[in-house]
């Protein structure tokens, strides 16, 4: 008996620390939520602000989806200073570590543009990466084959977003792309089959006229 209740002990253990891990690598999951798809219109500029520990990494991932030529001006800021800048960039990603502890941010500009509005997705990553999941490998020194096998799952899921992510920003702009040209296909069809209307009605009518002269008489 004694026997049997320290197996059923030991497995409780086992699952509490499983449960535990679980939660852990899903709270950390929710904890990388930071990517953004906003509108940007003609002669706006738009900044995104973040608190940022000295030393933590930065990273900056953005892309524009749909408007113009697909162009705007990108900088980082500690809200006094520009760290990095790059103009009438279509897509692109930086990292790079915070100098001091403080408030940084990333600015998104369409100064340049006079009508076009545009549309832009960024991703940007101020922190560690799953800071719970540092966390629950802090406390475990070692794994059992099912945590590890959690743990290698994770971070397969991880790139499957990323992976999804990329997939959904490309699938976006080429939608709009083709939804564009089909508009502009649309308009010069209609364009042309107004012409071919007004051709015939001309025709029609120099025809008639050709046929409804009368004789001169004299």
């Amino acid at each position: 008996l004694f026997s049997v209740a320290c197996c059923c002990c030991c497995l409780s253990m086992v699952s509490f620390d499983m449960y535990r891990l679980l939660g852990l690598l899903l709270l950390a999951s929710v904890a990388k939520a930071t990517e953004f798809t906003f509108e940007l219109v003609a002669h706006e500029q738009f900044c995104f602000y973040a608190d940022v520990e000295a030393g933590h990494p930065m990273t900056l991932e953005y892309q524009v989806i749909y408007g113009g030529r697909l162009d705007v001006d990108v900088e980082i800021t500690d809200t006094v200073n520009t760290l990095w800048s790059d103009e009438r960039s279509q897509s692109g990603s930086h990292t790079m570590n915070a100098p001091t502890a403080g408030t940084y941010g990333v600015c998104f500009s369409n100064r340049m543009s006079t009508v076009a509005h545009k549309t832009v997705y960024f991703d940007f990553v101020t922190s560690t990466e799953d800071p719970l999941l540092e966390d629950a490998q802090k406390h475990h020194q070692t794994f059992t084959l099912m945590e590890t096998s959690m743990l290698n799952a994770h971070e397969s899921l991880r790139k499957v977003i990323d992976l999804q992510t990329h997939l959904r920003v490309r699938e976006t702009t080429h939608r709009h792309t083709a939804e564009f040209m089909n508009d502009r296909v649309q308009f010069v069809s209609a364009i042309e089959a107004l012409v071919l209307i007004c051709l015939a009605v001309v025709q029609v009518l120099y025809l008639r006229s050709l046929f409804s002269e009368k004789p001169n008489r004299w």
